[in-house]
This record gives C-alpha cells, sequence and structure tokens, in this order.
C-alpha cells in the first residue's frame, strides 16, 4: 500500500493533463451607430411616417421603430413632434435643391436649359410623391412650419438658377427683354405639381388614366412648349 509520500507524488492522470481551463464565452459587442446616423434614420422614418399618415396621424413611436431607435432619442434630436415635422419639410426640400443644383445644364442654350429644369421639376414630383404628401399637410398649417426658413434657404436658390437661364437668353436675343422670372418659375411650378398632385382625384373625374405612360410625356412635351412660348422672342 503506498504511503502518503508516494501519493501526493503521483503525475497527474491523462485525463487531468489535457482536461483545458474553461474560458468564459465573450458576449458579442452591440453595434452602436454614430449620432449623426441615427438622426439621419429618424429623419428618413419621419419623412415615410408624415407622407403616408399626415402630421395628424404621424406616432411617434412608429417613427422610432421604423428606426430601430426609441422615442427618447427621437425626443433628443428634434425635441417635439411638430419640430420633427419641421425638419423633415426641411430635408425634402434640401433634396430637391441639392438635386437641381446638381443637374448639367447647358447655359449657352438657353432653351434646352429651360425645358431642362421643366423636365426636372415633372420628374422629381413622379419620383418623390412624399413632397406632396408632406406640402399637403403643411398647406392644412397654413405654412406655420417653413414661414420665411424655406424661401431663404431654398427657394432662392432654386429662382437664381432660373435666373441665370433667363438672362442667358435675353443676351442672345432668344428670350423676351421683358421675362418675369418669378411668374415663369410659378408657371413651372403649377403645370408640373398640379396635374401629379391631383392625379387620382383627375384621372376619376376625367375617366382616364393620367399615370399612363404615353399621357405623362404628352404632358411634359406640352409644359415645355407652353414655358417657352411664354418666354422666346418673336421679332
Amino acid at each position: 500500500m503506498a504511503n502518503e509520500t508516494e501519493a501526493s507524488g503521483r503525475e497527474p492522470s491523462a485525463r487531468a493533463r489535457t482536461a483545458a481551463p474553461r474560458k468564459k464565452t465573450a458576449k458579442p459587442r452591440r453595434r452602436t451607430r454614430a449620432p449623426d446616423q441615427t438622426r439621419e434614420a429618424l429623419l428618413r422614418a419621419a419623412v415615410a411616417e408624415f407622407a403616408r399618415e399626415g402630421y395628424g396621424g404621424a406616432r411617434v413611436d412608429r417613427i422610432s421603430k421604423a428606426a430601430r431607435s426609441n422615442d427618447r432619442m427621437l425626443y433628443y434630436y428634434f425635441k417635439s413632434k411638430e419640430k420633427l415635422f419641421h425638419h423633415v419639410i426641411e430635408h425634402c426640400y434640401a433634396d430637391l435643391v441639392s438635386r437641381e443644383e446638381a443637374l448639367d445644364l447647358d447655359f449657352a442654350r438657353p432653351r434646352e436649359a429651360l425645358a431642362a429644369l421643366v423636365a426636372f421639376n415633372w420628374n422629381y414630383y413622379w419620383e418623390h410623391p412624399e413632397l406632396l404628401s408632406i406640402l399637403a399637410s403643411e398647406n392644412l398649417f397654413k405654412g406655420r412650419h417653413v414661414k420665411n426658413n424655406i424661401r431663404r434657404s431654398f427657394a432662392n436658390t432654386q429662382l437664381g438658377m432660373l435666373n441665370r437661364v433667363i438672362e442667358g437668353g435675353i443676351k442672345l436675343g432668344i428670350f423676351k427683354p421683358d421675362c418675369d422670372s418669378f411668374h415663369i418659375y410659378l408657371s413651372i411650378l403649377s403645370l408640373t405639381y398640379f396635374y401629379r398632385a391631383n392625379l387620382y382625384t383627375l384621372s376619376s373625374y376625367m375617366q382616364i388614366d393620367l399615370a399612363e405612360d404615353g399621357r405623362r410625356k404628352a404632358w411634359l412635351a406640352h409644359v415645355q412648349a407652353m414655358i417657352d412660348d411664354l418666354v422666346r422672342r418673336r421679332d
């Protein structure tokens, strides 16, 4: 029988030698978004919510959920539902203006440049129907969320581009010297915006599909011809 000295001197068994200490499983780290990414996600979700539900029907909790954020962060960035709506309108206008500024207009050919501006507005409204819905909501508030800010920040930019086209045409003797850029601007917006904003009621009323591709192309050509006729010098 082995004595205590012999027992304590024995080497550990092979099983004991090969057993590795258990390691704690590291918990996966949660990926966090940068603050500007969170804000942008909330803003995009708010655009969709306000466009779909209108101001009255829009809900903060749905916006937070769609952005994979929470109400606390929404109020941190935007303070209130009303101020969020204000930011949504500015966001929509900013996108419109930035895309217009990116147009590669040939100012040496004013008639073609003017036709391109008409086409841009027409196409933008078709590609971004959310803008129409949000502006419809804002008009119910008589424009209280955007007073002064929109004209100062965005409309002047659009008018500036149109003015450049008109002035170029006048200098070349192509456009009438008494062209009113403001009236031309309103004419372009009216003729492109009205058709798209009232698409469904007009289609039902007139018993035709105004969204049909051929009708859309025909209307754009008609509007471009009207605007060209409005500015073109004839003598």
